[in-house]
């Protein structure tokens, strides 16, 4: 890693949560995407950026703790059971790696390796857009959503169809407010937000808005066959590390 420069004088902890078991994609986090695995393209992003002072990888599975350790990422054990099942929560995995490594006043950015398509640049562009608003809490990564929009969206209640949003659904798209999703790349905020708030979304969060096209999320194999597509079809380009 290079020698990082602080962030608003303080260092910067990126934390990289995966675990074993995936049910939607099994082995997902293993998942080669160009010469490397879904995790390791995540682990090498984090070490190139020169903004991020250390990395560390929370795991509960053999591999990917073997593959943390390859790369001088790793915790000082495994990630417990109870950390790792399906009700286990994100903020607590974080809290869990705070607490271990002792890190207070830091800024803590979460990568998540199902985003394959997020880029040294994207980071970069994050870091420096967190930085210039002084008032800002936390920043995280979003991209356009209209399909379908959540004004369209309906739900049956008592037999009878109903607006989700209790709105008039029957509007022209482009009549339409702009909506953004989550796209799961990067979220980024002080270790104090973590502790004391249990969120990475406070209230003085901003946006960092995302092409579309690089804010495919891997949860479902629909999502590795689309990721194949655009691949197959050279609609976009693998950064290699």
């Amino acid at each position: 890693m290079v020698c990082s420069v602080m962030l608003n004088n303080r260092e910067v902890v990126a934390i990289i949560p995966v675990r074993g078991g995936s049910k939607g994609i099994p082995g997902k986090n293993l998942y080669r995407f160009g010469n490397d695995t879904l995790l390791e393209r995540t682990i090498k992003l984090s070490q190139k950026c020169d903004k991020i002072d250390k990395v560390i990888v929370s795991t509960d599975d053999d591999e990917m703790y073997a593959i943390s350790k390859q790369y001088g990422v790793n915790m000082k054990n495994k990630r417990s059971a109870e950390l790792a099942n399906d009700s286990a929560k994100t903020i607590d995995v974080v809290t869990h790696v705070l607490d271990e490594f002792e890190l207070d006043d830091v800024y803590v950015v979460l990568l998540q390796v199902t985003s394959p398509l997020k880029m040294l640049d994207d980071l970069n562009k994050l870091f420096d857009e967190f930085s210039s608003d002084k008032k800002a809490e936390a920043i995280v990564s979003l991209c356009a959503f209209d399909d379908p929009h959540p004004d369209k969206i309906q739900k049956i209640e008592y037999g009878y169809v109903k607006s989700y949003m209790g709105v008039e659904s029957m509007v022209a798209r482009q009549l339409l407010p702009k909506v953004y999703r989550l796209n799961g790349a990067f979220y980024l905020t002080h270790s104090d937000t973590i502790r004391y708030k249990k969120t990475f979304l406070p209230e003085k969060t901003i946006p960092f808005v995302m092409p579309e096209e690089r804010s495919v999320n891997l949860d479902t194999m629909r999502d590795i066959f689309l990721l194949e597509s655009l691949v197959d079809k050279k609609l976009i380009q693998i950064e290699e590390y």
